[in-house]
């Protein structure tokens, strides 16, 4: 039987190490799924829904750092991929999406689940085609890889059904060009000149990002050298040991007060590898030495004083050969435990409730961190979650922690841990979300038995989008509002999709609970029953902030339950009694 353009696309595909594919079959995508098929080399991964589809594929390529690939047909089935194409695009995750269309000759005749796919990827893909013959598909699949490996983002084909069916064609196997094939070397003049402003400042700081991955070493050498206190994003925390006593946390609203308030006292910041997005937590008035190798970004967000356009290894390097060695280390010492630091040792200690009463979310999150592998991955979700992780568990340079970082969409936990574990098939895989997150991608909880992946899902379940109600009162001084929901037994809905179910519903629940979770050999859901008014600090409240709070604490007292809590009372009421 003659060879059809498909297994040609699949050839490539291997020839860049893909061996796995994620997605839901469709009318479009038939003789991809038959090529798939008869190949024993690549895994087809059957989802419950596209967009869990692409955030596996994000969460594989996240560990890998190498190529992933997810597919869809026309129309709804490529509608549904966006959100989890869009978070891996803002952080710079490589993907393939590869969608069907319909016939070339019917495009834009408003067939049935037609959509106008180049537009609907435009804002995400850094590179967008739809092909129009074998050897145009070819040569696209080719600009597609290199695109997605060396700038680190999304790439998208779209392919319509005839072009697909059509016999291969002559054209050589790629050979794939990745970021990590060439590093930019700064010059020795922005070096020399960024060099002069740290010798002169006498508290200088170093906030480091996703682009620091693989420069750790060197960051921490520099800050040794400069005695100067380190600061993270709340992506790059699994970047640098969190027990080096210079790593006093995170920055901004999810970081810690002694890095905030760290940030604020200092008189010179070194950004390595980081774009930061939120300027009231950069210190005013002080000036900025900042590294990237995307030049964009060293015009995005702050001024900086002086840009180094380089790899973040290369580039620390260059300065740590042109600066001093310092013996005054008063500025580090007072910025690990400043006055301020008393709110995290409150808010963030792992608190025994009292027997029945529900579990504290900083004594879940401190139980599971301490007891998890050393090399384990952890998929955590957006909201509160991320904020309790982030201030108290301590990774140890080895483990990693994978999330939404720039998209901050609530949903990705989960099926990014599936992607995770098909990654690293020896190694844990810990997912924390909130029970807002977790009934995003559910239906996908199947999909972890299905294919025995052992992942551990922690879920918080506190009735609330608790982080929207922060929100609501902190921007505008309003009551909660559409904030309270109805939730499933999660252990036991866990159980009903083949899974193990462990219910947490108060203190001495918990330690019993994740130990039978990390003991079983298969995927857990652990129910986590947590306070929902579990007290929130943010690291820098401003005046307008507190007063919001006051006010909406007010108008709390004086506004009835809505219908929305009025219906959840009368649910439980109803089922309790059954």
């Amino acid at each position: 039987m003659s060879r059809t353009i498909s297994d040609q696309l699949l050839d490539t595909l291997k020839a860049v190490d893909v061996d796995r594919i994620y997605g839901i079959p469709g009318d479009t995508i038939d003789t991809l799924m038959e090529s798939i098929r008869k190949d024993d080399d690549v895994e087809f991964v059957v989802c419950r829904h596209e967009e869990n589809a692409a955030f596996m594929a994000s969460g594989q390529a996240r560990v890998t750092g190498k190529l992933a690939v997810v597919c869809a047909c026309q129309g709804p089935g490529a509608n549904n991929l966006l959100n989890g194409l869009a978070d891996a695009a803002g952080d710079r995750i490589p993907v393939l999406a590869i969608t069907g269309q319909v016939d070339s000759d019917r495009i834009g005749s408003g067939m049935p689940q037609e959509s106008s796919q180049l537009k609907l990827f435009d804002d995400i893909a850094l590179f967008n085609a739809e092909a129009r013959t074998p050897e145009n598909l070819m040569e696209m699949l080719h600009i597609a890889i290199n695109a997605a490996m060396t700038y680190r983002g999304v790439a998208h084909i779209s392919i319509p059904s005839d072009v697909m069916l059509q016999k291969e064609v002559p054209f050589p196997l790629p050979i794939a060009v990745t970021d990590h094939d060439a590093v930019i070397v700064p010059g020795d003049s922005a070096l020399d000149e960024a060099a002069k402003v740290i010798e002169a400042a006498k508290r200088p700081m170093i906030l480091y990002g996703e682009g620091a991955r693989g420069a750790a070493e060197q960051v921490v050498a520099l800050s040794e050298k400069l005695q100067a206190p380190l600061i993270h994003t709340t992506r790059s925390k699994d970047i640098i040991d969190n027990h080096h006593p210079n790593v006093l946390g995170g920055i901004g609203i999810m970081g810690a007060h002694p890095s905030n308030h760290a940030l604020h006292e200092g008189d010179l910041l070194i950004v390595v590898g980081c774009n930061f997005a939120w300027r009231q937590f950069y210190p005013q008035g002080v000036p900025i030495v900042k590294i990237d190798c995307n030049p964009v970004h060293l015009a995005t967000h702050i001024p900086v004083d002086h840009p180094i356009l380089g790899d973040a290894s290369v580039s620390v390097e260059g300065l740590m050969s042109r600066v001093s060695a310092r013996e005054d280390d008063s500025f580090l010492v007072k910025s690990r435990k400043p006055l301020v630091k008393m709110i995290d040792e409150f808010t963030f200690r792992a608190k025994k409730t009292k027997p029945g009463k529900p579990v504290h979310p900083a004594a879940v999150v401190h139980a599971i961190s301490t007891q998890m592998s050393e090399d384990a991955i952890v998929c955590g979700d957006s909201g509160s979650t991320t904020i309790w992780f982030n201030n108290i568990a301590r990774l140890n340079g080895k483990q990693r922690f994978i999330w939404s970082a720039n998209l901050a969409t609530l949903g990705g936990g989960m099926p990014q841990a599936i992607g995770a574990s098909f990654a690293a098939p020896d190694t844990q895989v810990v997912m924390i979300a909130g029970d807002g997150g977790f009934q995003m991608s559910i239906q996908d909880l199947v999909t972890a038995a299905m294919y025995e992946r052992p992942i551990k899902c922690f879920v918080l379940n506190n009735g609330c989008y608790r982080f929207i109600e922060f929100e609501e009162a902190s921007h505008d001084g309003n009551v909660a509002a559409g904030t309270k929901f109805l939730n499933p037994d999660y252990a036991a809905l866990a159980e009903a999709c083949f899974c193990k179910g462990i219910s947490v519903g108060e203190y001495d629940d918990l330690l019993p609970a994740i130990e039978a979770a990390f003991a079983h050999d298969g995927p857990v859901v652990v129910d986590c029953h947590v306070d929902p008014d579990a007290l929130l600090i943010p690291p820098a409240v401003t005046p307008g902030m507190a007063a919001n709070y006051v006010k909406s604490e007010i108008k709390s007292w004086f506004t009835a339950p809505s219908d929305d809590a009025k219906r959840i009372e009368k649910m439980a009421a109803k089922f309790k009694k059954s």
